[in-house]
């Protein structure tokens, strides 16, 4: 599952408006994509919230396709996605580790 912390996406914006060198698709992401399983362990692990209960594959698809109106595949496999791009344009993430990023959104969310 690709994600990234809303300070690095706030900086990648502002560099975008500010740096007449970018143009084009970029992919706003973290360098370090992680499993759906791994990202809701730390979620879970910094909101507090000891156990998840699992959401079976007919739920999941039932309520991408219904509710959601979505990809069921998104929510079952996710997509692994890496800025080449960003890499290769030396921006550097404050935030690339996933625990370290949740960590910091709930410190300064209290």
């Amino acid at each position: 599952m690709s994600w990234i912390h809303e300070t690095d996406l706030n900086r990648l914006i502002d560099r975008a408006l500010t740096d007449d060198m970018m143009s084009g698709t970029y992919i706003a992401s973290s360098p370090k994509p992680v499993s759906q399983i791994e990202f809701m362990r730390h979620l879970r692990r910094a909101v507090g919230m000891p156990i998840g209960l699992p959401a079976f594959g007919w739920m999941v698809r039932l309520g991408a396709h219904y509710i959601l109106r979505t990809d069921p595949e998104l929510g079952l496999y996710g997509r692994y996605v890496v800025s080449k791009r960003l890499s290769e344009e030396g921006f550097e993430f404050e935030w690339p580790h996933l625990n370290d990023a949740l960590r910091n959104l709930q410190r300064s969310d209290g």
